[in-house]
């Protein structure tokens, strides 16, 4: 049996690696000495929940983790399962800030770089950014601190509504996080450290610092997982070309539709909406569509906290472009015909997904 080491000729999940000649046939390989969170662990190439979710036709759309704020803290180093309270980061702080988080809208997320070692002492300053990523008020914030417990002095509720801390300068350059976080999830040591390996050896040494591990973004089935911001828009089973065109996109502030698992800002159903009313017009500009819940047949916001119809319900969309187009979208929550494993290693569960049922132009919203 020999070693498998992430990145090294595996850059997708439907790629073979070295030994797996099929992805029928599991083979289990055990992570090297030197990998940052290697635990011990025997991982399969194949016999893992995003070969699962892929196997019983989980869509991708209105999957994306639902945040309209995101901190970002640089922080090296192994991190176990909850990367917050099982870093070097101090665990106190962590603590602090899952708590203080908490049903706001905001997610906090540790990331690093290969380019940078993890520091002797903990002295030293971290990145940290701060990010909103709703329509029309999408904006990103960057600064370095040595004092790490000032973030938890901020508020969060305000953060999740648009209301940044006077922290660091604004920044346009789009960062790029892939999910690394293979304490968490074996796929993300298996697809996610191939895909950042390869999309580091494929970009200029300008373009690599925009380019970042992270942790747990969400939904490791869907491996390897990218997060774009300051948009907010969330990928997966990217293969290292997709990558490539998600940051060149982003660049240009475009949403490319392949991969596309929705942005962060809408709920799960408004997730889907945007999408079927992108794939319908074949529109690609980042910032140009809102999404609202119609009730009572009156748009309104959707709190991204906001309890969700169970199995079978409906629900109505609105998608608002901003040159006052606007198109209703009949959405249905149904559940899989056959189950799958949220998780490597539990048993497989319930698959529920919200489906469009029907999407039409409306009466603008605005006048054209």
């Amino acid at each position: 049996m020999g070693w498998y080491w992430p990145g090294a000729g595996c850059n997708s999940l439907w790629r073979p690696c070295r030994s797996t000649d099929h992805l029928g046939e599991a083979r289990w390989h055990r992570l090297p000495r030197g990998y940052p969170d290697r635990r011990d662990r025997w991982v399969s190439v194949t016999a893992n929940c995003a070969s699962a979710a892929l196997e019983v036709g989980e869509p991708l759309a209105g999957t994306a983790p639902v945040a309209t704020c995101w901190v970002l803290i640089e922080q090296p180093g192994p991190w176990g399962k909850q990367a917050l309270v099982d870093s070097h980061l101090d665990p106190v702080l962590g603590q602090i800030l899952k708590d203080r988080t908490e049903g706001t809208g905001v997610s906090v997320l540790l990331v690093r770089h290969p380019d940078r070692l993890e520091r002797a002492t903990g002295s030293d300053s971290r990145n940290v950014w701060i990010v909103h990523t709703s329509p029309g008020a999408t904006r990103m914030r960057h600064g370095t601190m040595s004092d790490l417990t000032v973030i938890a002095g901020w508020d969060f509720t305000d953060m999740a509504a648009g209301a940044l801390p006077p922290f660091g300068v604004s920044i346009v350059a789009p960062l790029l996080l892939v999910c690394t976080h293979s304490g968490r999830d074996a796929c993300c040591a298996l697809h996610g450290r191939a895909l950042i390996t390869d999309l580091l050896r494929s970009v200029s040494a300008a373009d690599r610092e925009f380019i970042w591990e992270s942790s747990h973004i969400g939904g490791h089935r869907f491996a390897p997982t990218v997060l774009s911001l300051p948009c907010g828009a969330v990928f997966g089973r990217l293969t290292v070309d997709d990558a490539l065109a998600v940051y060149s996109d982003s660049q240009l502030s475009h949403l490319p539709l392949d991969n596309y698992r929705g942005r962060s800002c809408f709920t799960h159903p408004l997730q889907v909406a945007e999408i079927v009313v992108r794939q319908s017009l074949g529109i690609y500009e980042r910032d140009v569509l809102d999404a609202l819940r119609v009730i009572d047949g009156r748009p309104v916001p959707m709190p991204v906290m906001a309890a969700l119809p169970g199995v079978g319900s409906s629900l109505v969309a609105e998608v608002r472009h901003v040159d006052g187009r606007a198109w209703q979208v009949n959405l249905r929550r149904e559940e899989l015909a056959e189950p799958r494993a949220e998780s490597c290693g539990v048993e497989p569960t319930k698959v529920f997904t919200w489906r469009s049922v029907g999407v039409a132009a409306v009466t603008p919203w605005q006048l054209i």
